[in-house]
């Protein structure tokens, strides 16, 4: 589930506006409830509220862990696509088929791989990209001549690997998410401590009452949004993890190599 910036800024308002509607709605409709002793429920919601913002805060952490390895391993992937991609450009024809199939490689890994990933999941293309990118490996193999050569192919294998490791991390941290028992709490929680907070505050004024009920339930929308947002870095909008940066690795590849840019990828792979 994503949301524009604006769209998410309305459903937080409109969270607010609605918690101080019914708070007033709820006062006027049953005025009795001003006499209401809040000082029982004082320590209740100190201690609900103290609970509840220890549980947002480790959600966070878990999910912002995961958010901060997704962005690094998608850095990472296109910095070793690029390298590759240049290591092989060293020798000449004999590292066509590698480069290709890199090119290939990182369309597939940029249309298939994030739809996939926004379920917890890998896309079969993006494996069978991979496949071919390894197999390429093995085709018109350069004579290694020369200390410089042989490292500069051991370098490319190397980088190679090196992006099947960083997809396995992005691919791992989009099947991360939020245990149930954690939700529960996190949606369960919220709402208890903005409950307490409207028996808490029934000495004041109904219209005082309903912007303090109002303020608290808008703040706690936008931590449970935040939660959210966190549990699914790889979803659309402004703020995830996206595939430019690979994106960017094909646009410089392909202008690189404008010969590669027109090959057919193998079924499955690219575009």
């Amino acid at each position: 589930m994503s949301w524009s910036p604006g769209v998410t800024a309305l459903i937080v308002v409109a969270v607010g506006l609605v918690a101080a509607g019914v708070t007033l709605l709820v006062r006027r409709s049953a005025q009795r409830l001003g006499t209401v002793d809040p000082a029982p429920w004082s320590a209740t919601l100190s201690y609900v509220a103290t609970a509840y913002g220890i549980v947002i805060g480790f959600s966070i952490l878990y999910l912002f862990g995961a958010f901060a390895d997704a962005r690094g391993a998608v850095g990472d992937e296109a910095t070793s696509i690029g390298t590759a991609f240049e290591e092989a450009g060293l020798f000449d024809d004999a590292g066509t088929d590698v480069r290709h199939a890199l090119i290939c490689y990182a369309e597939a890994a940029s249309a298939d791989d994030w739809p996939a990933m926004r379920e917890g999941t890998a896309a079969p293309e993006v494996d069978a990209a991979y496949a071919d990118l390894v197999a390429s490996l093995g085709q018109d193999a350069p004579a290694l001549e020369g200390t410089f050569y042989s490292a500069a192919a051991t370098n490319t294998v190397v980088q190679i690997g090196s992006i099947s490791t960083a997809r396995e991390t992005r691919i791992v941290t989009a099947a991360t998410s939020l245990p149930v028992l954690l939700w529960g709490l996190v949606l369960g929680g919220g709402l208890l401590v903005v409950v307490l907070l409207f028996v808490v505050t029934l000495p004041s004024a109904p219209r005082t009452q309903a912007v303090l009920v109002g303020l608290s339930t808008t703040f706690t929308a936008v931590l449970v949004l935040l939660v959210m947002a966190l549990n699914n870095p790889f979803a659309s909008g402004p703020g995830r993890v996206s595939p430019t940066l690979i994106d960017e690795t094909v646009v410089s590849m392909t202008q690189s190599a404008p010969e590669l840019a027109d090959l057919p990828c193998p079924a499955g792979g690219g575009s």
